[in-house]
């Protein structure tokens, strides 16, 4: 839901800040709604812009009016963390500076609302109608329960209007010809669907056995590349103090009573008496450890560094010699007897000494990607008698299912399976659905004229590609004058966006803005929101 909430962010930015915020507070804050009184608001400002004061009363409703125009569509589970991990907060400040800059601009370019226009836009709003009538009582109720007083909704009225006047303004500049609509609707009507199939690389490198003399000779002439990647993994060989230990466990809540964790020490000390006289330690710890991660193992905890283990537990366990007990030891989780079986001295390790290592690895990755390689052009040959990638390619039946036609293809162990693209269109970059960037096969699925199996194998970071093309969309001409309007509307909505953007990044730049970051921090309590049935 986080992700679809996030995607959908802009559209509710400018649902909230261009006018149409007020029909929401209306509706929210009717009569006999509790909605988020602000009279009385803290005083403190949130904003200032160009020396223009957007107070913390301005902010508090403006956030709450956000917060509601969300809840609204996605109910009560909307909550304030949800829209904390949104950044929400941030968003709204936003809003209501760009807000004020638009205002700003809009005094400078002589732009005006005036009361016939104000009038009119007041009473257009279903919430102060009924039967479909403007109703004074009833929109004077309403706006008195939210601002206290009618000056002050109509005031924020015209401003909310004044800024949809200078946005109309922008908007009017934007201009789109008939050849940038047949163009964009030629791009979008151009699609293509592909089926592939990929032979992954990791399956394989772990099969492949370079003799000695290969790694030597490997070594040899790739000196250049060895170091590079000896470098990209500098951490890698950089290796730190390890401890490999053992530990019996007696568990105790953090906050538990003082008698009750004197107990558990007490436990935790007859297991270290009882290890000091001789006893097998991992027995103890199969017997006794409360620890059902390592108690099956007598406690085995094997080797580890830095930063794994809770910190008291690794202050005593990197303390220790090898064959040392040590404890008990308190952690959150309880009492702690450790033996440090072995212990490992932290290592620079030297290029030299890496070297051999790191080129039987990449000998290796070679070595597998040249035989994927191998078996997706094999694949090729056999893929233009096929139909189709799937045929060649039989998933593997539901568990419990039983199995008809033949067995799963495998390679190094994993299956290999027909998957499809979905149907997808020409874009600014040539990435291709589920390969990511590939600007080869991109070219050559929308230069295919028709369904048939691409003739090449491509190369990709998880191993060589092969493709055919399912499905081959190209735009109807005798259709262009039925989908303009729309195609149109589409093209002039993003250059809107483009120029807006544009245009308020242009506002900020020159203008002074302070920010009470303890707003958009959570700091300033904010009265409750409700969303009133």
């Amino acid at each position: 839901m986080l992700d679809i909430l996030r995607q959908n962010a802009k559209n509710v930015l400018t649902y909230v800040l261009f006018g149409i915020i007020i029909l929401v507070f209306v509706v929210s804050f009717g009569p006999g709604s509790r909605g988020c009184d602000v009279r009385g608001a803290g005083t403190s400002w949130a904003a200032q812009v160009n020396g223009e004061q957007i107070s913390g009363a301005d902010y508090d409703q403006h956030y709450a009016n956000i917060f509601r125009s969300y809840q609204s569509r996605v109910g009560q589970g909307f909550t304030r963390e949800l829209a904390d991990q949104l950044g929400l907060r941030k968003v709204a400040m936003d809003q209501l500076v760009e807000r004020e800059l638009m205002l700003q601009e809009g005094q400078r370019l002589g732009v005006v609302v005036t009361d016939e226009e104000l009038e009119k836009a007041i009473k257009a709003i279903p919430s102060f109608q009924v039967d479909g009538r403007f109703d004074v009582e009833l929109y004077k109720r309403a706006v008195s329960a939210a601002y206290g007083t009618a000056g002050r909704f109509e005031d924020r009225m015209r401003r909310d209007l004044l800024a949809q006047k200078v946005l109309a303004l922008l908007r009017e500049t934007i201009q789109v010809s008939d050849q940038e609509v047949r163009r964009a609707w030629e791009t979008e009507g151009d699609r293509v669907d592909l089926e592939f199939v990929r032979f992954p690389v990791a399956g394989l490198q772990a099969e492949m056995k370079p003799g000695a003399d290969q790694v030597k000779a490997f070594q040899a002439k790739n000196a250049d590349r060895i170091a590079s990647t000896y470098k990209e993994e500098a951490a890698r060989w950089d290796r730190k103090k390890e401890v490999r230990a053992r530990h019996v466990l007696i568990r105790v809540p953090d906050n538990a009573p003082a008698d009750v964790d004197a107990a558990a020490r007490q436990k935790a000390e007859a297991v270290l008496e009882r290890a000091r006289k001789g006893e097998d330690f991992g027995k103890l710890a199969s017997q006794l450890s409360e620890d059902p991660g390592s108690k099956e193992r007598g406690g085995e905890l094997g080797w580890f560094g830095p930063g794994i283990m809770a910190p008291p537990f690794e202050q005593a366990a990197f303390a220790a010699k090898k064959g040392e007990l040590v404890g008990p030891v308190r952690t959150r989780f309880g009492w702690h007897v450790i033996q440090v079986e072995d212990v490992r001295a932290p290592q620079q390790i030297a290029l030299e000494q890496a070297a051999p290592e790191i080129a039987r690895e990449l000998l290796q990755a070679d070595m597998a990607k040249a035989a994927a390689t191998r078996r997706a052009e094999e694949t090729l040959a056999r893929a233009r008698k096929a139909r189709s990638l799937a045929e060649l390619f039989p998933a593997e039946p539901a568990p419990g299912a039983p199995r008809k036609g033949p067995p799963p293809v495998k390679l190094g162990g994993l299956v290999l399976k027909a998957d499809d693209t979905g149907a997808f269109g020409r874009t600014g970059s040539p990435d291709v659905p589920r390969l990511g960037a590939q600007p080869q096969l991109f070219a050559d699925a929308f230069a295919a004229g028709a369904p048939g199996l691409l003739d090449r194998v491509y190369d990709t970071a998880a191993g060589p590609v092969i493709a055919r093309v399912k499905e081959r969309q190209r735009p109807d001409p005798a259709k262009f004058a039925a989908q303009k309007a729309a195609v149109e509307g589409r093209l002039r909505d993003r250059r809107e966006a483009q120029v807006e953007s544009a245009w308020m990044k242009a506002l900020r730049e020159k203008a002074r803005v302070q920010v009470n970051d303890a707003f958009v921090r959570g700091e300033v309590a904010q009265p409750p929101v409700q969303l009133d049935q």
